[in-house]
């Protein structure tokens, strides 16, 4: 009787505060994020523009965009090309995409055999979708048709690249699975009139979310980004920036509340221009009156540890 007591007890424990309670925690020491580049479009900020790295037990397994600069970077880390799964593109400016082309005839001399995903958004009136700019890329059309080998079936490329789609939908997330129980799911934001996603990595119990470049009109990332280890904010603007700018990027006060309400145990300010990095002091004064928790600044080739 009493066996059979303790076995209900735990039955409407487990339904009362919820299976997900038992998810595993972040395994925060073998997840890393590095920072490949931390500039903007700008030729004279002496940084790389946006490119990260996410490590797994000290191999890369996902680039977040491929900015300018970063394919020379990424070899630096001594990250190999053949150990990652994916490609995520935050949006396709060419501060956020171009060295995409450099790393695909570099991966030549490496010793990768596994076909590359890549992912981003779905096109609009401006820009090209996810497999649009593959083909415009490294098609038989595209700017660089010689790398063709690496999409046709019959092209002697040792692997493919394939590119899926993020659907535009206002308000929709979609989760996509990697090899080696990775989770990613990005969702549409705002960022003019070019089309833009955020993304969330899911990887060891471990959460990495990046606004990309983004206002907050669609006021989507406070739940998209909910609890994660680190919430990566693109910080391109001042608190005091113009209508324009505005219409593009998240001032600092923006991004604090965004930190705040989601619960970020960390977070982490990216993407910046001269007119935000010659105003760091009064970014992050602004920020600590709302965000409590752990602030740091991207630099290029930083690593940033996960907190639990």
């Amino acid at each position: 009787m009493e066996c059979k007591l303790t076995k209900l007890f735990l039955l409407v424990f487990i339904l009362t505060i919820g299976v997900s309670s038992f998810a595993a925690d972040c395994q925060y020491n073998d997840v890393k994020l590095q920072v490949l580049g931390s500039g903007g479009p700008e030729l004279d900020d002496e940084r790389n523009s946006s490119g990260y790295i996410i490590w797994y037990k000290n191999k890369a397994k996902l680039m977040v965009d491929t900015g300018p600069g970063t394919s020379t970077s990424f070899s630096q880390t001594g990250a190999k090309f053949e150990d990652l799964k994916g490609i995520l593109f935050t949006h396709f400016h060419v501060d956020h995409s171009s060295d995409f082309s450099a790393l695909i005839k570099g991966s030549f001399f490496t010793k990768r055999t596994e076909d590359l995903n890549i992912f981003g958004p779905a096109a609009n009136a401006i820009m090209p979708s996810a497999t649009d700019y593959l083909a415009r890329s490294i098609g038989e059309k595209g700017a660089h048709p010689y790398l063709n080998d690496y999409l046709i079936k019959e092209g002697r490329a040792k692997y493919k690249v394939k590119a899926t789609n993020v659907p535009l939908i206002k308000n929709k997330t979609f989760n996509y699975s990697i090899k080696n129980s990775i989770e990613v799911s990005a969702t549409p934001v705002d960022h003019g009139s070019i089309a833009a996603v955020a993304w969330r990595i899911e990887i060891a119990g471990c959460s990495i979310v990046f606004s990309g470049d983004m206002t907050n009109r669609f006021n989507v990332l406070k739940d998209f980004a909910k609890n994660a280890n680190i919430l990566v904010a693109s910080n391109a603007i001042p608190e005091k920036a113009s209508k324009r700018a505005m219409g593009l990027h998240m001032p600092p006060s923006q991004i604090a509340l965004i930190a705040k309400d989601a619960q970020v145990k960390k977070l982490v300010l990216s993407h910046f221009m001269k007119r935000t990095l010659s105003t760091q002091a009064n970014t992050l004064n602004v920020i600590k009156k709302v965000y409590k928790e752990e602030i740091e600044f991207a630099k290029d080739g930083l690593i940033i540890m996960l907190k639990n």
